[in-house]
């Protein structure tokens, strides 16, 4: 996990950026850059099915880039945006660093 080893990646801060139309761009700012596996495990993972419009439950996920999560999502699904990273979040840590955080898989 870049310079970080073992330590879990965890979120300091949200903040919307801009609005267009019906959608916001979000940016979830991290503690640490990830690195490369911790980047593709939380841009991967399975999470809950997304529930509302078309193009939320059918769009595209988060990115992650640098230090942050950047994604557009719709304003009245806000909620359920930091769920879900919150999730891939989770997910990422465990898959990168272990259910313990010592690096063990």
């Amino acid at each position: 996990m870049g310079d970080r080893g073992s330590v879990p990646i965890t979120v300091v801060g949200r903040t919307t950026a801009r609005e267009i139309g019906d959608r916001a761009e979000v940016e979830w700012e991290l503690d640490a850059t990830p690195d490369l596996e911790w980047t593709e495990v939380f841009q991967f993972a399975e999470v809950k099915r997304r529930e509302g419009p078309v193009d939320w439950t059918e769009g595209g996920g988060p990115d992650v880039v640098g230090r942050s999560v950047r994604w557009f999502v719709p304003s009245a699904s806000l909620d359920d945006a930091d769920t879900e990273v919150s999730r891939r979040l989770e997910i990422a840590n465990e898959r990168c660093t272990g259910p313990d955080g010592t690096g063990a898989r």
